[in-house]
């Protein structure tokens, strides 16, 4: 099948680059525009342009967040091809499942400003993205496959690296509201179940800087299971930045947020309509800061997340926990020859299970990009793990590089990447009284990838094969319904192709495609083939449209055995600015065609529902 796809896609890759090469003469001799490229870090900590790098990063922009204002983070992931976002289809309570490349929860690193996240009392000790309003959002990157050895355990099979809104020079304040739906596809909406609503104001100076920043959503309309009782959701949070810098070589930064979820949710065995509850707080602190001298630079990255969650049901239970990372790192770079990254970083988990389990990580590592030529480079790395637990680990990475055509600034590129991760049980699945076992042993990952990028100022692409082996998988076993080490050697793979294009000056065009399968690992709810097609048509310098289709294929069910349809999902939006306002207003409508699809069964999945959003940034 993979041969079969490769085939099918590499031919249209070529022909893409074929007429890459005619366009781009074409342009050589003409004045055009240019499209400033996306400058990237998240590979290697250095601010490199994306074709400069050895890995396909997908970045999302302020321009693409504000189409997905009124949104949740979740929406706005699952909106691309090669991210699943399981459950995200369902109420705005739902616990979601993050999928990359076949990986789950676990294996998927979730950084906010560079700093890790996670609650250690959560199963794969991950993080609850329904925390995160949009609207306090600058930009994301997305890099897919294992980089653990710059980011520590977790990054298996990818890293989503969020940076919130910085702080700048000048007085600035935004208001944004939206109201809109939220249904099943059987329900009517004749009514407004969804009110968002988010405040920011910062002044800041050369030296100093302060933003506050709060937000606020409510939402309705809709069960958790299909049924007719509405489990309402309601998060609101606030945070603080506060940053200094005395001279051009040292700043600092400090960050407090507090976050709140309150939310109604069902019974899950029997699945079933019930009055059941939970209110989640988290408090996060984050610390950042910077010393440049010359061609060096020594930077901290540290955090504390504490997480208390209190479910109210049947069988009423409270958790508690605390995350804490401390990342000391030293970039430097030789002559633009050798881009070096030497660190040490530290993390503990806690979590209040009947032992008050704790564990901590102490890692050092290493990573250089090695620039040998204008056309071949290498981004290698190195990390050794220490574990309370589990003792000594080493991780390694190794992503070549090499740029085969270059014509007027077109640019063909050949990659290829091989890495490792280890991931340490939870200490949920450790000692949780009911499902726990302090058997465990680490889960262990090998990710390969080659492929072929394309670059120009007017079109981009990417055709990638991807293989990840998986031994000694962390899995919930249903026959001692306890967490247990699966077997060794699950073999992952899959291709994903890409393309972007400008194909006039007010219309743009983006296409994704994704297939992964297995023999032996685990597909549950994850398709084998998704597509994303966006167009973008720009009516006039102030008027937007977009269309969003996207199409999953088969999956399979919860028993591994029941074969879930496919569905096809189409959105549009219409973006419209009043600058002599000051006013950015929008339109949203998703499931356009009102399909009735499954998500996770028995689960309500949202129907046709529209979003109207007002933005107001007077300074």
């Amino acid at each position: 099948m993979r041969v079969f796809f490769g085939f099918l896609l590499l031919p249209m890759f070529l022909f893409s680059f074929q007429q890459a090469l005619m366009v781009q003469d074409s342009l050589a001799t003409q004045t055009q525009p240019q499209v400033l490229e996306e400058v990237v870090v998240t590979d290697s900590r250095f601010p490199f342009k994306q074709s400069q790098s050895g890995k396909r990063i997908k970045k999302i922009t302020q321009t693409t967040l504000r189409n997905f204002q009124g949104m949740d983070l979740s929406d706005l992931l699952s909106s691309l091809a090669g991210i699943e976002m399981i459950g995200e289809g369902s109420y705005p309570g739902q616990n979601k499942t993050l999928s990359l490349r076949g990986g789950r929860n676990r294996q998927v690193l979730i950084l906010i400003d560079g700093v890790r996240v996670s609650d250690p009392s959560r199963i794969d000790n991950d993080f609850n993205l329904n925390f995160l309003p949009l609207a306090n959002i600058a930009s994301i990157e997305i890099m897919k496959g294992a980089s653990s050895t710059l980011y520590g355990s977790a990054a298996a099979t990818g890293v989503i690296n969020i940076s919130t809104n910085p702080l700048q020079n000048g007085f600035h304040t935004s208001i944004q509201s939206s109201v809109g739906s939220l249904g099943a596809h059987n329900q009517n909406r004749n009514s407004l179940d969804r009110f968002q609503n988010a405040i920011a104001i910062q002044n800041g100076t050369e030296k100093w800087g302060l933003s506050l920043q709060a937000a606020h959503l409510y939402a309705d309309g809709m069960s958790a299971v299909i049924g007719s009782e509405q489990d309402p959701f309601l998060r609101y949070q606030w945070e603080a930045k506060i940053k200094h810098q005395p001279n051009s070589q040292f700043n600092w930064g400090f960050t407090f947020g507090h976050h709140n979820i309150e939310s109604a949710y069902d019974n899950s065995f029997p699945l079933a309509d019930a009055a059941f509850e939970l209110f989640t707080k988290m408090n996060r602190i984050q610390l950042n800061s910077d010393y440049s001298y010359g061609k060096g630079r020594f930077s901290l990255r540290s955090g504390y997340q504490k997480t208390r969650r209190n479910f109210k049901s049947d069988y009423p239970y409270e958790t508690l926990s605390e995350n804490s990372t401390f990342d000391l790192f030293h970039t430097r770079n030789f002559k633009d020859k050798f881009y070096t990254v030497m660190g040490l970083q530290w993390q503990q988990n806690y979590a209040a299970f009947d032992a008050f389990p704790t564990s901590q990580q102490t890692d050092f590592y290493a990573n250089v990009v090695s620039q040998f030529s204008t056309a071949f480079r290498i981004n290698s790395g190195l990390r050794w793990n220490r574990h309370s637990t589990y003792n000594n680990h080493f991780t390694y990475s190794f992503n070549p590089s090499l740029l085969v055509v270059q014509k007027n600034e077109l640019q063909l590129k050949i990659m290829g990447a091989a890495s490792s991760a280890f991931i340490a049980p939870s200490l949920y699945q450790l000692f949780d009284p009911y499902a726990g076992n302090i058997d465990l042993t680490p889960e262990e990952n090998q990710s390969f990838e080659v492929g072929l990028s394309l670059d120009a100022p007017k079109f981009s692409g990417g055709l990638l094969y991807f293989g990840r082996l998986e031994n000694a998988a962390l899995v919930y076993d249903m026959l001692s319904y306890r967490y247990a080490n699966g077997p060794d050697n699950l073999w992952y793979e899959g291709i994903e192709f890409d393309f972007d294009a400008a194909l006039s000056d007010t219309i743009r065009f983006e296409f994704q495609y994704l297939f992964t399968t297995t023999a032996t690992g685990d597909l549950r709810y994850l398709p084998k083939h998704a597509t994303l097609s966006q167009l973008q048509y720009q009516f006039n310098s102030t008027t937007f449209f977009h269309l969003n289709w996207q199409t999953k294929g088969k999956r399979l069910g919860l028993d591994n055995k029941t074969l879930l349809d496919g569905y096809q999902l189409l959105d549009f939006h219409i973006q419209k600015q009043l600058p002599t306002w000051k006013v950015d207003t929008s339109l949203r409508v998703t499931n356009v065609f009102n399909v009735n699809y499954v998500q996770l069964e028995g689960y309500a999945t949202r129907g046709r529902n529209f979003m109207l959003v007002l933005r107001y940034a007077p300074f």
